[in-house]
């Protein structure tokens, strides 16, 4: 009669293929989302840049800047200073 010995070895270090996954979908979407962020805050610097080419002045405040850019901003995410015209994301 012949016997086979069947050994079980676990690693409680991997980690499940099904987390791996999870980590690395929220990992990208994190990025696509730092991504936009940056893209945008160009896009609106650009925006910026123009009107005051335009109008020889800086915008008053984001809001004029939307109506007349078209831009769709989030004014809750920049501080904007109308004295220089910079933007910076807030924290």
């Amino acid at each position: 009669m012949c016997s086979t010995l069947f050994v079980l070895a676990s690693c409680t270090n991997d980690k499940n293929p099904a987390q791996q996954y999870g980590s690395s979908v929220v990992q990208s979407y994190k990025s696509a989302q730092k991504l936009d962020a940056e893209v945008n805050v160009q896009q609106v610097q650009k925006s910026i840049q123009e009107f005051y080419a335009a109008n020889g002045r800086y915008p008053a405040d984001l809001a004029e800047l939307a109506a007349t850019s078209g831009l769709t901003l989030k004014s809750d995410r920049y501080v904007y200073n109308p004295e220089n015209g910079t933007l910076t994301e807030r924290p």
